[in-house]
């Protein structure tokens, strides 16, 4: 029988439907239609962090298994990224070019689906070098670079070969194993979320040091940073695609896993500490802090050769005149991989040994000094005392790696952590690439290897030298180099040109180099072989670097000679090596300043026999893709080929002008002496000047990159 609801009293509607329904809604006798699942759509997004334990930022693209390339997408706070897949099919390579305070970074990861949590890390790297069966890093990104949107079929097949669900697998276990003893958060390195604040996996990337195999055959290393114990290792095959060799794990040793675990606080502390010194130097509301403000945080023992002591670092960062400004930054990017204490006098007996047949002297001195325990980190009754640490200060392009002690004065640091220095003199490695253009507007590039430091630094250190040898991997001659198997050999230095404040390259013969003229930079043996056979002053004795066998965080040795043999050593670590022409030319608007205005407009209204303080000043505009910042901006004049004067401005912090002034110099050359300090120049010219250019150098992915053109006449 058919019950009419509406004429019911609205209590017995309701009891005659409860067999039907709950009361409440609704008005229809018969059964609602079922109703169909909602089907979420298909995700289109790949997520993670992007990490060396400090973030990093960079550019992230995706690859996928059809060599489709995602559009690149910048890294956000804390290495946060998320890169649009859409249309395109798992598996994926994911890569960045980046930096992580100044160190240049390339790394790869990789992920089987969309709407995946995937990171990128120096382990994810690994993980993919394994599970392809081929080195990761930089020498992936080069086979996976796209031209047209799309990538070779060696890259596609290194994708389809880590994405092979066993070999993948095989890979992530090997590393999680590795790390177990210290990843007590059980966070997956390939996609366990997590934040770069020092914490779970960020901490674990803090604590170890993730070498890479760089070539097949080679082999990939994992280490605690706080005592050089070996946590695991994975050798590649001969060929890509192999099997890799992967042994177990080597959990470290009771003993050394407490002194890791009491170091693990080591980096947070010593962050904190360069926050609070950074503090001093705000952004906005900047007052030149006094020396009373950052004596604190400066130990008494600090060093930096050349007779530069506390006194002399709590003064510089003191005065506007030398390193304060608004918004100086010291930053702690990590351990450092060994002990940076200057070489001893066996170390440096060693290490020039003429008897020594060694190619790898300066691997054995690291060697030698880690299996003497001579690690990051030193431990006085079970406690870390003091830490060799990977400094950015500014927006050096360098890397500095410098000690710092723990005290109990805690009246600058929580902690008790003060900087001590480096214990050597004021010198760097910068990886460059320079844009010149010519007077008709025509773009040139150039790759270097800087081996730079003034002249005036060395003679303080010890007024003898004359020399300065430099050992470390890839360092060779062009002669040797176009020999298979032949030994590297050591950079050479010697005294600068009239006219000239660094230290300038030489040929083997010791002599000044007659290809790089007067430069203190190299080019790598590769660019050197592209030249044309007759290139004037190219030849067997010309320095080059082999840049198959150098990379970000690789060692030298520095000796400073007099002609009665060495004097002093020091390590020095690279963050970066230079960008390839071909990136620097696609993205040139990324990485140069670009030039708005010069003022005096013409090279004839620079004002002669006059200081040229407040005189001259460029303008331009820089670009935020890659975090480029300012360093420098240079001017040089010419009589004919007789230099006249070559000056180089501190442009930290300017970030849309340049204005050159005799207190914000780095280096200066004049024909005008300055009759108060002998030898030293007075920022002016006199003279005829027929000729002149300019540069503006800003930091990026660890570079300098300079610009240059003609002073217009």
């Amino acid at each position: 029988m058919k019950i009419n609801l509406h004429k019911l009293p609205p209590a017995a509607a309701c009891a005659a439907t409860l067999l039907l329904a709950a009361c409440g809604g609704g008005s229809s006798s018969s059964p609602a239609d079922p109703v169909p699942p909602v089907v979420p759509p298909p995700a289109t997004t790949l997520s993670g962090t992007a990490a060396v334990g400090a973030p990093i930022s960079g550019s992230v693209v995706a690859i996928d298994s059809k060599g489709k390339v995602s559009t690149a997408v910048n890294t956000g706070a804390g290495g946060a990224f998320t890169v649009d897949v859409a249309g395109m099919t798992a598996p994926f390579f994911l890569s960045i070019t980046g930096s992580s305070g100044g160190k240049q970074v390339t790394l790869n990861s990789i992920a089987t689906a969309a709407g995946q949590t995937v990171n990128i890390t120096p382990l994810t790297d690994l993980i993919v070098s394994t599970a392809s069966g081929q080195p990761g890093g930089t020498a992936l990104a080069a086979v996976c670079a796209p031209v047209a949107n799309t990538v070779s079929a060696a890259c596609t097949a290194a994708l389809a070969n880590a994405a092979t669900q066993q070999r993948l697998d095989a890979a992530v276990a090997a590393v999680v194993a590795m790390i177990k003893p210290i990843n007590t958060g059980n966070t997956n390195p390939l996609t366990g979320a997590f934040v770069a604040n020092g914490t779970g996996m960020d901490a674990v990337l803090d604590q170890i040091l993730v070498a890479p195999a760089e070539a097949q055959g080679a082999m990939a290393t994992v280490t605690l940073i706080a005592t050089n114990s070996a946590l695991g290792s994975v050798t590649l095959p001969a060929a890509a695609g192999g099997a890799p060799t992967i042994p177990a794990a080597t959990p470290p040793s009771d003993a050394d896993l407490a002194r890791a675990t009491a170091a693990a606080s080591v980096l947070p502390e010593i962050r904190a500490c360069m926050a609070s010194l950074s503090a001093l130097y705000p952004k906005t509301g900047f007052v030149v802090p006094s020396a009373a403000a950052v004596s604190p945080f400066i130990d008494s023992s600090f060093n930096m050769g050349a007779a530069v002591g506390k006194a002399d670092i709590v003064s510089a960062l003191s005065s506007a005149d030398q390193a304060a400004h608004a918004g100086l930054t010291i930053e702690a990017l990590g351990l450092a991989s060994v002990s940076m204490q200057p070489l001893s006098a066996d170390e440096i007996a060693t290490l020039t040994s003429a008897s020594s047949t060694s190619t790898t002297r300066v691997a054995d001195f690291i060697g030698n000094r880690l299996g003497a325990g001579a690690t990051a980190i030193a431990f006085t009754s079970g406690k870390p005392s003091s830490a060799w640490v990977q400094l950015r200060i500014g927006t050096d392009a360098g890397m500095l790696n410098w000690k710092l002690v723990k005290t109990g004065d805690t009246s600058g640091c929580a902690g008790g952590w003060k900087l001590a220095g480096s214990g050597h003199l004021d010198m760097h490695m910068n990886a460059r690439i320079q844009r010149n253009f010519d007077a008709a507007g025509t773009a040139s590039f150039a790759r270097e290897w800087a081996a730079h430091v003034e002249l005036d630094t060395v003679l303080q250190e010890n007024p003898a030298v004359n020399k300065i040898d430099v050992r470390g991997p890839g360092l060779t001659t062009f002669g040797d180099f176009q020999i298979p198997g032949s030994a590297g050999s050591k950079l050479q230095l010697i005294l600068p040109a009239t006219g000239y404040t660094h230290m300038r390259v030489a040929d083997s013969n010791g002599a000044a180099s007659t290809f790089y003229n007067n430069a203190e930079a190299i080019q790598s043996c590769q660019d050197l072989a592209s030249l044309p056979v007759n290139t004037p002053g190219l030849g067997a004795g010309t320095a080059c670097i082999d840049e198959t066998k150098v990379a970000p965080g690789k060692i030298y040795v520095w000796t400073l000679k007099t002609p009665n043999g060495a004097v002093s050593a020091f390590p020095f670590q690279i963050n970066a090596v230079p960008l390839s022409k071909a990136f620097a030319k696609a993205n040139q608007a990324s990485l140069f300043a670009t030039l708005t205005s010069i003022t005096p407009a013409k090279l004839s209204s620079i004002p002669s026999a006059a200081l040229l303080d407040g005189a001259v000043t460029f303008n331009y505009t820089q670009s935020a893709t890659y975090g480029s910042k300012m360093d420098n901006c240079g001017l040089y004049l010419f009589n004919g080929a007789t230099p006249v004067l070559n000056a180089e401005q501190n442009a930290v912090g300017q970030e849309t002008s340049c204005t050159f002034t005799t207190s914000g110099l780095n280096a200066l050359a004049s024909n005008v002496a300055d009759p108060a300090q002998s030898g030293a120049s007075l920022f002016k010219f006199t003279g005829p000047v027929t000729s002149g250019g300019l540069w503006v150098t800003t930091i990026v992915l660890g570079n300098q990159a300079s610009s240059g053109q003609p002073y217009p006449n």
